[in-house]
């Protein structure tokens, strides 16, 4: 289960976390190094490279750096950050500030004058006919106001890269078991905080003047409330009937999804087929303690190793992150949304 975790021209490492996320545009990571002899060996902006016995885990940047010492001892702490850090903080850098029939994976790359890298799962979002920057935002504040109506997640990967995702990346071969690999500390949680009955989403169009252009509408339900709790949304961007029930339908799935989540520590960072954990994976967990039977959604994971090698998993409904109804015995008190059906306002 242990790691050769290596960072090159780094001092060695006694003790690490690193943090993932598929809700999360920079991954990150905090270090405890040896240190010797005179000076400190590393340097704030620092080229990084984390690798797990050969497995690429981030490639950034150094963050912080801190050192101390006692009479008894030094210290030299670190932390890590992934290079799309610049593409979430700096300020979007474009000639005109407006981007013209393109979608969302396109206007990233438009936006990407530091050379991050967009990558996507290949999923065809719908062109976009005009996007427009808020002056100083950043690339990825921009697109993440699009991602919002498009059904879309934004993460990092490994490589330091932007990727744009509607769908689950894949599924963990193996399950999580009590007993088995889960570790003692494991918890679950159930919920209808952030649920609603009836999810409306409204917009407005620039070109026509009858009550589908002007007042359109559309609305889902979520089954799994019972009583009435309305929610009104403005979709972002022009509107069009698709794009609205795309954005009413994630909206509910993730509130669905959300509604039953999960915390695992397990051993070690991979599957069973030594795959390292990944963020927008699936994987099936079996925990009667919990409550739990079916597969979960990896939000994100905390890979740790100094005195053992463990990861801890985040887990949900895959509907929190877009994905389908898992069917699994969790589920049978969160119903997925309805069919999401179409209607208008009359002025």
């Amino acid at each position: 289960m242990f790691e050769k975790v290596t960072v090159a021209g780094f001092p060695p490492i006694k003790q690490i976390t690193i943090n993932v996320s598929a809700e999360q545009a920079a991954r990150s990571a905090n270090l405890d190094l040896v240190i010797k002899g005179p000076g400190i060996p590393i340097v704030i902006g620092q080229d990084a490279v984390i690798k797990a016995t050969g497995t690429l885990m981030l490639t950034g940047y150094v963050r912080d750096v801190d050192t101390a010492y006692t009479e008894a001892e030094r210290s030299l702490g670190c932390s890590l950050v992934s290079r799309t850090v610049d593409f979430v903080e700096c300020s979007a850098e474009h000639k005109t500030g407006e981007i013209f029939d393109k979608d969302i994976v396109a206007i990233a790359e438009e936006l990407d004058s530091l050379g991050i890298g967009i990558k996507s799962d290949g999923t065809r979002f719908p062109k976009e006919p005009r996007h427009k920057l808020n002056l100083g935002e950043s690339p990825f504040s921009s697109i993440e106001r699009r991602a919002r109506g498009r059904g879309a997640l934004i993460h990092d990967t490994a490589k330091g890269e932007i990727m744009i995702a509607s769908k689950p990346g894949g599924t963990h071969v193996g399950t999580l078991r009590r007993g088995q690999n889960i570790l003692p500390g494991a918890s679950a949680s159930f919920t209808e905080s952030g649920r609603y009955s009836d999810i409306n989403v409204r917009g407005q169009t620039t070109e026509g003047t009858a009550k589908q252009q002007l007042r359109p509408q559309t609305s889902v339900r979520d089954g799994g409330v019972k009583r009435r709790r309305p929610l009104i949304l403005v979709h972002e961007g022009e509107t069009t009937l698709d794009r609205m029930k795309t954005r009413a339908g994630w909206t509910g799935r993730r509130a669905a999804g959300n509604g039953v989540t999960a915390s695992i520590p397990v051993t070690g960072w991979r599957d069973d087929v030594g795959m390292i954990w990944q963020p927008n994976w699936l994987v099936a967990v079996e925990d009667d303690w919990l409550g739990i039977e079916g597969l979960m959604i990896i939000k994100g994971i905390v890979f740790e190793q100094g005195d053992m090698t463990k990861a801890t998993l985040s887990l949900a409904d895959p509907r929190a992150l877009g994905g389908e109804n898992p069917r699994g015995k969790t589920a049978s008190g969160y119903a997925a949304p309805a069919v999401v059906d179409a209607e208008y306002i009359d002025e």
